[in-house]
């Protein structure tokens, strides 16, 4: 089982539109064996996916309407084997709150990153106009994308 955590700020925008992009492609993949999650470093907890976020999910045929943010905790990190983040302060805090989870710490924008293999931080679309948001999908979806191919190849290696 390969336990994979998303993290952004609030947990309302990056990280949930990220874990549904996830498990709808290993849905449509008909992958076992990976389990998804998301938190965010500063998580509103309780609170739903910002609107926008859950509009152009649904747009693409993802359903995030369910989505409750969530704080990270040293224990959700410790249950991932892959915790991905969206901007490197977000790594930072991941690191700070375990300090040992730096080797399996990652940011988004290095699956299928361009060939100069900078990391970049992926913009926060909170409280902007939906083209935001947008934008922002498209970006994440093509990292994930990236990401999927690199977790259904280390699948392969492990059986």
């Amino acid at each position: 089982m390969q336990r994979v955590l998303f993290v952004c700020t609030g947990n309302l925008c990056r990280s949930p539109m990220a874990e549904g992009i996830l498990k709808e492609r290993i849905q449509e993949k008909g992958l076992k064996g990976i389990r998804v999650s998301s938190a965010g470093t500063w998580g509103l907890t309780g609170e739903p996916a910002a609107r926008y976020a859950i509009k152009v999910c649904a747009e693409r045929g993802i359903d995030i309407s369910g989505h409750v943010a969530r704080r990270l905790t040293a224990e959700m990190i410790e249950a991932s084997d892959l915790v991905v983040t969206m901007e490197m302060e977000h790594l930072q805090a991941v690191v700070d709150l375990v300090p040992d989870a730096l080797d399996k710490t990652r940011m988004l924008s290095r699956y299928g990153s361009p060939a100069d293999g900078a990391e970049r931080p992926i913009p926060d679309p909170y409280g902007r106009l939906k083209r935001a948001y947008v934008r922002c999908f498209e970006e994440i979806a093509g990292y994930v994308d990236a990401l999927l191919e690199e977790l259904v190849k280390a699948n392969r290696s492990q059986s």
